[in-house]
């Protein structure tokens, strides 16, 4: 009997230790998370800090696209205007065609440049190096034509016999340069799509096939009937007209929605304005005859009152 009373006994002692630790356990959990609590509400600050500035990005490129269609509007006017001058003016248009020769790969080994940087790691190194192999090439051949095109501007002075030349020549040699960069652009993109399984679409791959079939009809024609420089001149001013027209249609729907939202920001104006009108207040001699009214009954109460 006594000893399982002290079995007893002990038992209820080791419990109540075990429940002591508990305690003890928790109240450190407590304060431990108590420690803790600040860095969850700066975890929380900066979670609610990241939000805001992605409204303001979307808020920025949102007025962007709503005022784009003004910028569509004089893109159109100059296309149509570098059209005319092309067809018009023929030492104008040989400095276009050359200035939107060279000036076409530049832009474009700039943007992929820029793409090249940011997902270099991900991407392969022979392809890395396959890539800038085609933008020296196109580097090269580009800054020729645009060295051409400052020829054409140098020519005008007065004796500037070699410029003349060096003009003369880039006239002759042009369809040569163009084949390159086409040649170079397309051969690349073969490359990097059977070789390195890199992702295309349709539009792209007729693109290109389109470019070999232009490099190959360039020389074509050089050889057989000494194609000028104005004939390519007439294709670039239909590009140019094309080209207006698609930015024209563009900037004709962005005035459209322009008109849209404005109106509906008028309108939602217009009802917050009705709904905060107040009504216009009494006249000052009816406020006159209410305040002498009142003491006046206030008086004869207390009379009969009293």
């Amino acid at each position: 009997m006594f000893g399982n009373k002290k079995k007893k006994k002990n038992v209820e002692n080791e419990e109540n230790l075990n429940l002591e630790n508990e305690l003890s356990d928790d109240s450190i959990d407590a304060t431990d998370s108590a420690v803790e609590l600040p860095k969850e509400k700066e975890e929380k600050n900066e979670l609610k800090e990241e939000p805001k500035k992605k409204r303001k990005i979307i808020g920025a490129w949102d007025t962007f696209n709503l005022y784009k269609f003004i910028f569509e509007i004089i893109a159109t006017s100059l296309l149509v205007a570098l059209g005319f001058l092309i067809l018009f003016n023929r030492n104008e248009a040989m400095f276009a065609i050359f200035i939107i020769a060279g000036g076409v790969p530049l832009v474009t080994i700039f943007i992929r440049s820029v793409l090249l940087l940011r997902k270099r790691k991900e991407m392969d190194k022979k392809l890395i190096r396959l890539t800038l192999v085609e933008f020296l090439i196109e580097l090269i051949l580009a800054g020729a034509l645009i060295f051409a095109a400052v020829m054409c501007i140098e020519a005008k002075s007065a004796d500037a016999d070699v410029s003349i030349k060096i003009q003369n020549w880039f006239n002759d040699t042009f369809a040569y340069w163009a084949t390159g960069l086409l040649y170079v652009a397309s051969v690349s993109y073969f490359i990097r799509v059977i070789l390195f399984k890199e992702f295309t679409d349709k539009f792209k791959f007729w693109m290109n096939i389109v470019f070999v079939t232009g490099a190959i009809l360039l020389l074509y024609f050089k050889g057989a009937t000494d194609i000028t420089v104005w004939a390519i001149a007439i294709i670039i001013a239909v590009l140019s007209f094309l080209c207006a027209g698609v930015l024209g249609f563009d900037a004709g729907g962005g005035y459209f929605n322009y008109y849209k939202r404005s109106k509906a920001k008028a309108e939602k104006e217009k009802e917050k304005e009705d709904e905060n009108k107040i009504e216009a207040p009494a006249d000052e001699s009816t406020n006159d005859i209410i305040i002498n009214d009142i003491p006046a009954e206030e008086n004869n109460d207390s009379d009969r009152i009293s």
